[in-house]
């Protein structure tokens, strides 16, 4: 099996008419084919591909408002690293939230005196 295609089909499989409606879309702003492909996770060739009408012709461009924010992207591990504080903060708010449970029941116990 050769490498180089199977990453190529796994680019493909990413792809679909939503995708490559967007991709047309910032191609259209003037985003960098580079970019695209970062934001999107894909090899650049399938950004040229689609720029080119070799892929997905029939498909328009999402309109300004449906696009992904502008470049520069966050890197996986920025995302990775956003998570884990995300799950952080979570875990301490249920924490919380536990807590205050238990405080209204205190005081709705000493209300009830």
């Amino acid at each position: 099996m050769n490498i180089r295609v199977d990453r190529a089909e796994a680019d493909l499989d990413r792809l679909d008419d939503e995708i490559a409606a967007l991709i047309k879309g910032m191609l259209r702003r003037g985003d960098k084919q580079s970019d695209i492909a970062a934001c999107f996770l894909v090899n650049g060739g399938r950004i040229s591909e689609i720029n080119t009408g070799q892929r997905f012709a029939g498909i328009e461009p999402a309109s300004e408002g449906e696009l992904p924010p502008c470049a520069p992207y966050p890197s996986p591990y920025e995302l990775w690293k956003a998570n884990r504080e995300t799950w952080r903060a979570r875990v301490a708010l249920e924490k919380a939230l536990d807590d205050i449970q238990e405080a209204l029941v205190a005081v709705r116990r000493v209300e009830q005196q």
